[in-house]
């Protein structure tokens, strides 16, 4: 979850730990508010566009109260039920990441950062494919776009910086 203003609405005790990628594609979701991921392994006809992810990992203190809010605000049951359900809009689940490195922005933007030589594991929301709104977004024609080609959010991603560099 990179929107730091949901961050701070669900009043989870989150730790910055790291800004890093993964292998998938991301989409808007519905009403442009938000963003939701689907990995790449999910989608294999869809080749146009970037194919890695730019977000941040956390470390979420508690996991086991907060995961239920977390899940809450994905609509996903995993949490309550042990495992995704097929209604779910997202599915949460564990995915390799890694971690990136850089000073500024305008690294990142010119491809400049580090990567670590190690992925780690970590739990990710995907857009579930069952589910007819995730669905659509996906198969949307070129004319309604949904994809976010460069595999970023920036404005998301800029406040998340500026709140880490600053502390």
């Amino acid at each position: 979850m990179l929107n730091p203003g949901f961050q701070e609405q669900l009043k989870l005790p989150l730790e910055f730990m790291s800004y890093g990628i993964s292998f998938a594609k991301m989409y808007y979701q519905f009403g442009k508010k938000d963003t939701f991921i689907i990995a790449n392994d999910d989608i294999p006809n869809k080749l146009w566009g970037n194919s890695v992810v730019y977000g941040a990992i956390f470390l979420l203190k508690d996991f086991d109260f907060y995961s239920r809010v977390l899940d809450g605000y994905h609509l996903c049951s995993q949490a309550v039920l042990g495992r995704n359900h097929v209604r779910d809009v997202q599915h949460r689940r564990i995915t390799e990441v890694k971690p990136i490195f850089f000073n500024s922005i305008d690294e990142l933007a010119r491809l400049k950062y580090k990567e670590s030589d190690e992925p780690i594991e970590a739990q990710c929301y995907f857009g579930n494919l069952q589910h007819p709104k995730i669905l659509r977004r996906i198969m949307a024609s070129v004319k309604y776009q949904h994809r976010i080609l460069d595999g970023i959010d920036p404005q998301n991603f800029k406040e998340l910086f500026r709140r880490n560099v600053n502390g």
